[in-house]
């Protein structure tokens, strides 16, 4: 669900004018040099975060009349940056791409079915909130990847969750027992 997560926003911001593409942008930025790069906007995801506090207890689900074990769903949240790599313009067309970003959502930061039909039916609602970064914190992400500086911003998503049902069946169960005398 991680991929198509992604992919949904990137084609948001193209049908909404955005020129923008998936990819590492450490080796985007690399390619920028041969002129490898056809998108203003590349989408980088640089950190997985689960949501612990979301995890069901159950091991169980119901299908077709029997119960099927299953391990309890990994809810996500994938941090994404927006980086502006536009080569032609200059860096004022950078910061106008990065503006329309930040607009973009802005207007619609929430991804559900009703308003975004191309949603994976897998996927409930993904919602992104801007993640404000200090310098510092700024410097550490490009430090990581190893790149110099380029416009960008950080959006953290939530609620990318995986989850799979396996093909054992569990008992069902037959009886409950309530002692109320311990209470």
């Amino acid at each position: 669900m991680i991929f198509p997560a992604i992919d949904i926003i990137r084609q948001e911001l193209v049908s909404h004018g955005i020129n923008a593409d998936i990819g590492n942008i450490t080796e985007i930025i690399n390619d920028i040099n041969n002129n490898g790069v056809n998108a203003d906007i590349i989408i980088s995801l640089i950190n997985i975060e689960e949501n612990r506090i979301s995890r069901d207890p159950h091991n169980y689900t119901r299908q077709n009349g029997n119960i099927l074990m299953k391990n309890p769903a990994v809810h996500l949240y994938l941090t994404l940056l927006f980086t502006s790599v536009r080569r032609a313009g200059g860096y004022g067309l950078s910061l106008t791409d990065l503006q329309n970003v930040i607009g973009f959502f802005q207007q619609k930061y929430v991804f559900d079915h009703a308003n975004t039909p191309a949603l994976n039916g897998n996927i409930e609602k993904l919602v992104l909130d801007m993640v404000s970064l200090n310098l510092q914190q700024m410097h550490e992400i490009w430090s990581v990847l190893g790149g110099k500086y380029y416009p960008s911003v950080v959006y953290r998503m939530r609620m990318v969750t995986i989850d799979s049902v396996s093909d054992i069946t569990g008992p069902p169960v037959l009886e409950i027992e309530a002692d109320y005398s311990k209470l």
